[in-house]
Order: structure tokens, then C-alpha cells, then sequence
């Protein structure tokens, strides 16, 4: 029995027609209702998935549900048939063409694009409502009634044929357009309303500009891939007309995480028409001519009485310039769309959740970049709390020894100025016959000179010591240690702090650090570019960590020349261990990264 006749059989109240009509998800034919005398539209699953019990039972189940759904901008279902290996829905015949006709033949303003996203987004929060999700918005359907209602076709279709799943080939082809895939999709991820919302932010984007979020080119598991792991264009970059407050809700609509996104489509609506409000005033929805129906919030936002963005909260739309008259309409940049495979040219064993086409599985960047970011900060603060600061005192009574004319053992620094000769005085210090002080910083000696003691008075001496070290060399917060010595044996020694008249930012360890910070900023910016790009190499992986420790390091070392506090080894090491940590972490996100893009190359040379 031919195939018109099958259909005829199961639908006896109907004369069948033709086909006028198919998409991914089956054909359609012309059809009339013989009594009511009413043009309608027959959509068939192709019958080798039909036959499948699963099919069969997720389509009676999903029908059902799209039969209830009544709303201006859902096509509506009248009858649905499942009978001897056949699944038919019969909906309202619409002839008015597809969005996509619209668009490639007469072209949108931005009105018009916004008043067809609304349209569809009440239509969305409807099927959302009843539990049901589309899973395949693209202008393609979308479709006008003879009286230029916009209507949302084929809901619930792709679950019917593969249940919760998204369905690839073997080969790595998408069952229909995924150049309007949301991330969560593509890597076969649970789905949500937000899932519709991506593709209706994906469909309006493309309406205002005329081109997708995402380059073309390669097949279609290369656009899968730029969709579950690239961020899309700025939609002002590519289309600068496009208003800032408008491109701002398109681009939140394509946030790849679907909790950053737009919650249901309603929102997302009002949002838009709230944004449209800010821009073109009061109004702007009555001149493309698309009614936007049974939606009181999102109509009620077009027409500036609903604001639930801050943003435009006091701002007054009456006073915002409409859209000038004169700018043509956008068209798309490619007129002729790739073809897409239809379910009738595989057979069903051919067809395997999408995720299993993914031979890698490449996980996010973003955890550890975050642990990156966390360890860098932590690394940052080290130098500031003051980790491992420098210890002072010794065996000296207080009161016995002066340097530079302060009593060392009160704690406080010691003024210094190393360009001139420093006084050491002592007092009842036993035999000692020479004076050494020394330098440090972070437990690195940069000075040290001796000198004799003289005796000044009984039980007191005095020793003059040359200049310690070359102002130009070091200068700032430093620790001294001095020593008493008798024939070069020590007598006694304390420790103490220094702070020098002269300003270390105009050192040569000033320079020396600001030349390790661009040398290893500059290291560290090359061997992540070269994981991100996808080169598998032993030095950036090990680069990353050494650049970012070594940065750790010497911005310890920057804050003791900004704000006076020395480096001690603790705060080094600590700081160092933190970048190290950090650079790790860097490493694997940005390996991630890099892996997603030879995943792609792959599918593209394909």
C-alpha cells in the first residue's frame, strides 16, 4: 500500500494531500478535514522510527501535552494518530511562509526582529509552563498564519524520536541546524527552558545582524563545538547599529553557562522589550506590523509600564529616539542554508547520543582557573601581612651600645644615611677592640665593614664605620646585625632594624625588580597563549608554573620597595609556593582550553 494510502487509512476523517513540506524531524503533508471543511497541515515521523515502541510511547505522551497547549503564538494540534507503525500530527495549515523566507526575501529592522523574538518567547513560556521544551528553535520554524500571526511549530519533536537526548551520527552530523545548539545541548547535558532561551538569543542575534554568533565553517560538529566551548562575537562588534542595551540582553541570552542565562523565556522577553522601551520609546511595537499576543508582562514591558531592570528604572522612554526610518532591513549574509541531514535519509541504529561522538572529554577551564585566581591572590597578600617578619635583639644590655645615635635594643629602626660614615658608641660592653656591621635583605648580605673601637672614656669607645653599601645598589627597610669582636673573637651581637634616608625606588634592585616582573609577565603571557592555541609543549607546561612563582617572588620584593616592608625568607617562600600553586592551576585550564581547540581543528579538517 503506497505511503499517502497508509496515512489516509489512519486518518479517515481527513483527505490527505500531498507533500508540502520537510524538515529534520519528518515530512509534512496537505490535509483537510472533511467535515469542518478546514485546511490543516500532517506532520509524519518518519515511519523507521515510528515503528520503535519508545517513539511511539514519548510521542502519545508529548502530543498530548502540545493538544492542550492553546496560545496565539503555538501552532495548534488537533488530532494526533498512532496507528500500525505511523505517528501523525495534524496542526493548523499556515501559509504566511517561515521566518527564514521572511527574512532572506524582505529582510527585518530591529523592531520587526525584536517583535518576532517576543512573539516567540511568549509561545516558548507557554509550551515551559506544560513542561514541554522545543529543543530546536531556529527561524526555519517559525512560521506566520494568513493574518500575520507569528507561530512556534514542531515542539516537542525531538524528543519524541530520541527522548532526552540530543542525536548524532556515528559520522559526527547533527540531526538539524546546530548552528542554533546551546551548550548544554551540544555536550548532551541536562536541558532546560534556558536551553530554548540560547537558541532564541541565537536566532534574534542573527536577525540583527544578518550573521551567527559563531564563524562558519567546517561541518557541523566544528559549529557543536564553537557552541558548547567559544564565546560568541559581540553582537556590537559585528552589527554597530544594534543599540548597547539591546545587544546587551542578546549577548546575556548566549551566556554558555545556563545559569547565567535568562531563567525562562518570559524573562527574556521582557528584558527585551524592556531594553527596546529604553531605546525607541513608547510604541515601537505597534510599527513592525507582528502582533505579540497573550503575553501581558512582555506587552505590558513594551509598553513601558513593567520594569524589573535597574538599568532603565528611571529612565523615561518617551524621550528615546525611535529607529531612523531609512536604515534597510538586514538580510542574512548567506542566503542558501547548509543542508542538514533528515531522519529519513539514516537508518535509526545510526543514530547515538551526541556525547558518544565526543571521543575527548574535555572538561571545563573554569575551576581551575578559579584555584589559579584564588592562590594568586593569596600569593598577593603574603607581602602585606607581614609572614616571617625580621627578628631583632642579641646579647647586648640595654642601654650600652648606640649606632648612629640610637639605642638599637628600644625596637624601633635606625636612621641611616649610606652615604655618610655610621657612629657606633659603646658602654661597659667588656673587652672589645673592633666594630662589624653587616646588611641584609630577605637573608641576602649586600654590606658589611669593620672598624676600631677607640676609647673615649674609661669603660667607653667609639668606632666609625665606613659607608656599608652603595646607596644606588639598595636602600630602604633593611635589617643590620652588629657585631663586637676581641681579636676576632665575638664578644657580643645584636640584631636591628634599618631604615636609610635614601628612597629605594631609585636603586638598582628597584630596576632589577621591575625587569623580572616584564620578563616574567612577558614569559608567562607566551606559554599560556601557546597551551590556549593547542601546543602540546613540555615548556609551557612547566613555564607557567615557574613564571608565576618567580612573579610571586619578586612582587614580594616590589612591595619592599613601594611600602618599606623587607622580604624575609618566609614571606618568599610562602609567596613563591602560593604562585607555583597558581601556575599549576593556570596550566591545566589553560591545557583545557587548548584541548578544546585541537578537538575542534580535528572536526574541522574532517
Amino acid at each position: 500500500m503506497a505511503e499517502l494510502d497508509l496515512v489516509a487509512q489512519a486518518l479517515p476523517s481527513y483527505e490527505v494531500g500531498g507533500q508540502i513540506g520537510q524538515g529534520g524531524f519528518g515530512v509534512v503533508l496537505a490535509g483537510r478535514h472533511k467535515r469542518l471543511d478546514r485546511p490543516v497541515a500532517i506532520k509524519e515521523i518518519p515511519r523507521e522510527f515510528a515503528i520503535d515502541p519508545d517513539v511511539r510511547k514519548r510521542f502519545v505522551a508529548e502530543a498530548r501535552v502540545l493538544a492542550s497547549i492553546d496560545h496565539p503564538h503555538v501552532v495548534p494540534v488537533f488530532d494526533y494518530v498512532e496507528h500500525e507503525g505511523l505517528c501523525l500530527l495534524v496542526m493548523e495549515l499556515l501559509t504566511g511562509g517561515t521566518v527564514w523566507s521572511r527574512f532572506t526575501e524582505d529582510g527585518f529592522d530591529a523592531p520587526s526582529a525584536v517583535a518576532v523574538a517576543l512573539a516567540c518567547a511568549a509561545g516558548l513560556q507557554s509550551a515551559h509552563d506544560r513542561g514541554i521544551l522545543h529543543r530546536d528553535i531556529k527561524p526555519e520554524n517559525l512560521m506566520f498564519s494568513a493574518s500575520g500571526a507569528l507561530k512556534v511549530t514542531d515542539f516537542g519533536i525531538a524528543k519524541m524520536i530520541g527522548g532526552n537526548e540530543t542525536l548524532a551520527t556515528k559520522a559526527g552530523d547533527i540531526i538539524g541546524t546546530p548552528s542554533y545548539i546551546a551548550p548544554e545541548q551540544a555536550q548532551g547535558h541536562e536541558l532546560s527552558p534556558a536551553t530554548d532561551v540560547y537558541a532564541l538569543a541565537t536566532m534574534l542575534y542573527e536577525l540583527l545582524s544578518g550573521v551567527l554568533p559563531f564563524p562558519r565553517g567546517g561541518d557541523a560538529m566544528a559549529m557543536l563545538f564553537r557552541h558548547a566551548f567559544e564565546l560568541p562575537d559581540p553582537l556590537t562588534r559585528v552589527a554597530p547599529d544594534v543599540p548597547f542595551a539591546l545587544a546587551e540582553i542578546v549577548m546575556h541570552g548566549l551566556a554558555t553557562d545556563p545559569a547565567d542565562r535568562y531563567a525562562s523565556a518570559e524573562t527574556f522577553g521582557i528584558a527585551l522589550a524592556e531594553a527596546a522601551t529604553h531605546c525607541w520609546g513608547t510604541g515601537w511595537l505597534a510599527a513592525p506590523g507582528i502582533p505579540v499576543l497573550g503575553a501581558d508582562r512582555i506587552v505590558s514591558a513594551a509598553g513601558g509600564t513593567v520594569r524589573t531592570s535597574p538599568a532603565y528604572a528611571d529612565s523615561d522612554p518617551t524621550r528615546r529616539t525611535p529607529p531612523p526610518a531609512n536604515v534597510a532591513p538586514v538580510r542574512p549574509s548567506i542566503l542558501v542554508r547548509e543542508s542538514a541531514f533528515q531522519l529519513s535519509d539514516i537508518r535509526q541504529e545510526d543514530l547515538v547520543p551526541v556525547q558518544s561522538v565526543i571521543k575527548v572529554k574535555v572538561k571545563s577551564a573554569r575551576v581551575p582557573f578559579a584555584v589559579a585566581a584564588v592562590f594568586a591572590l593569596l600569593a598577593m597578600v603574603i607581602p602585606f601581612i607581614g609572614l616571617g617578619a625580621a627578628t631583632t635583639g642579641g646579647d647586648l644590655r640595654p642601654g650600652t651600645v648606640t649606632i648612629a645615635g640610637v639605642d638599637p635594643s628600644v625596637g624601633g629602626p635606625v636612621a641611616v644615611d649610606l652615604t655618610a660614615p655610621l657612629v657606633v658608641t659603646t658602654t661597659d660592653v667588656g673587652p672589645a677592640d673592633t666594630v662589624r656591621v653587616a646588611l641584609q635583605v630577605g637573608g641576602v648580605p649586600v654590606g658589611e665593614k669593620s672598624a676600631p673601637l677607640v676609647a673615649t672614656a674609661p669603660n667607653a669607645a667609639a668606632a666609625t664605620v665606613p659607608p656599608l653599601v652603595n646607596p644606588y645598589l639598595v636602600a630602604g627597610q633593611l635589617t643590620g646585625e652588629l657585631f663586637l669582636t676581641k681579636d676576632g673573637v665575638l664578644v657580643a651581637n645584636w640584631r636591628f632594624l634599618v631604615h636609610t634616608e635614601q628612597r629605594p625606588t631609585t636603586t638598582a634592585a628597584a630596576v632589577a625588580v621591575a625587569l623580572v616582573a616584564l620578563f616574567g609577565v612577558a614569559y608567562l603571557e607566551s606559554f599560556v597563549r601557546s597551551l590556549v592555541q593547542g601546543r602540546r609543549r613540555i615548556s609551557g607546561s612547566l613555564g607557567i608554573p615557574a613564571s608565576t612563582a618567580l612573579l610571586a617572588a619578586t612582587g614580594v620584593c616590589a612591595v619592599w620597595i613601594l611600602k618599606g616592608h623587607e622580604p624575609t625568607t618566609t614571606a618568599l617562600v610562602s609567596s613563591a609556593t602560593l604562585g607555583l600553586v597558581a601556575g599549576i592551576a593556570a596550566t591545566v585550564g589553560a591545557g583545557r582550553i587548548g584541548a578544546r581547540r585541537r578537538l575542534r581543528a580535528r572536526t574541522t579538517s574532517r
